[in-house]
């Protein structure tokens, strides 16, 4: 599995396709499929894609496998990526599930949430994130739900900002969701257990982008 993280990793950074060796589970049952990363919407203004900006999804029994490269963030701001997972998508109140269903309804809707990787933003505010999520039982998840159907799964993957790096809880910010942010920074309607994720800092938490893979045995992918 390793193996198969750094190809995939390594096809969708040099921007091609293709099955991925040496794992007949992933290349029997996966697909790498793409979507556009987006300025997530507000109360205010909707979605804005983001040109160039991509990420991309293999799914299998075994789990999923995700890169993502974007643009357009604050230069030196650390940024972490997050798995959204919805395992019963059928539940939400619309496609794709909104933020409402993801943390007001989580146990309708079957919500996972956990963390996916973090970088330091490049000066040119570009960043490439990439990640591998076992199928099963979710260690370190928001919520008390496993991840035993990739391929029926609605996957958000979610970036959020925690501002300047601070040298001396780096480690924290690049691995967490609170690290480095103000408590009162974080959404309120969050659980415990994102809220109490990190070493607290003086920087405001912000969730910026997104992109959208909704479940391709449920529905149009």
């Amino acid at each position: 599995m390793a193996k198969c993280f750094r190809l995939f990793r390594q096809i969708f950074l040099v921007g091609t396709s293709a099955a991925c060796l040496g794992s007949p589970s992933l290349a029997a049952d996966g697909a790498i499929a793409s979507r556009p990363v987006e300025h997530m919407a507000t109360a205010e203004t909707p979605a804005v894609h983001i040109l160039g900006a991509e990420a991309r999804l293999l799914r299998s029994t075994e789990g999923a496998t995700m890169t993502l490269r974007t643009s357009e963030l604050t230069p030196g701001h650390v940024t972490t990526a997050w798995w959204v997972i919805m395992t019963q998508p059928e539940n939400c109140s619309a496609s794709p599930c909104t933020a409402e269903d993801v943390i007001g309804r989580a146990e309708e809707v079957g919500t996972q949430i956990v963390y996916a990787d973090g970088v330091v933003n490049q000066p040119d505010g570009t960043a490439a994130f990439a990640a591998f999520l076992a199928a099963g039982d979710v260690k370190n998840g928001w919520f008390e739900q496993s991840f035993d159907a990739p391929s029926k799964a609605e996957i958000h993957l979610v970036l959020n900002d925690h501002g300047p790096l601070i040298p001396e809880i780096s480690a924290s910010m690049l691995t967490s969701y609170r690290g480095g942010c103000r408590g009162d920074s974080l959404p309120p309607p969050f659980p415990d257990t994102a809220k109490a994720d990190g070493i607290e800092g003086p920087n405001e938490c912000r969730l910026i982008q997104d992109a959208i893979f909704s479940a391709p045995v449920s529905r149009a992918n």
